[in-house]
């Protein structure tokens, strides 16, 4: 289409635009990821680590289908007027690590029991290694949510020690 043409419009429900919206919302989040890979991006993390085995050429033909790809979402944002989202990051910080000591208290002796008995020696290092860890993530929660007016309570110690 050239650039100088008027942009045609389609009519869309609303529950239809949030529907289509909401996929290419998590496509165009995907495909975000797919260009730092070939960009070259590579995490190495305590247990996570990422190797960038793509190739020269490889990239070069992501970052291709990339361009390609976020032109159509463009044009699917402007025919059928889809808004942008905007995230907010001290949001996704404040919410994910709102959320995640559930996962780590799951990790205290109590509730590996479920797999088995743990030992003394376990529990007496392992309880307070998983407290820390909450209240430290529960600090990077506290610290992104400042902006956010967020007021949060936490029976996670009750917990682990129940």
């Amino acid at each position: 289409m050239d650039k100088k043409t008027k942009i045609q419009t389609i009519s869309v429900g609303e529950n239809h635009k949030r529907s289509i919206t909401a996929t290419l919302f998590l496509l165009d989040q995907m495909l975000n990821e797919f260009k730092e890979f070939a960009s070259g991006r590579e995490i190495h993390s305590v247990l996570y680590h990422e190797e960038n085995n793509l190739t020269a050429q490889q990239k070069e033909d992501i970052l291709t289908e990339i361009e390609k790809m976020s032109q159509a979402i463009k044009e699917l944002k402007d025919t059928l007027r889809l808004e942008e989202d905007q995230e907010n990051i001290a949001r996704i910080i404040w919410g994910k690590s709102s959320t995640f000591w559930a996962p780590l208290i799951e990790m205290s002796s109590r509730y590996l029991k479920g797999y088995g008995e743990t030992s003394p020696e376990l529990k007496t290092y392992l309880d307070p290694k998983v407290h820390y860890l909450i209240e430290h993530l529960k600090n990077i929660g506290r610290i992104a949510g400042k902006q956010l007016n967020v007021e949060k309570s936490s029976s996670d110690k009750k917990a682990i020690d129940d």
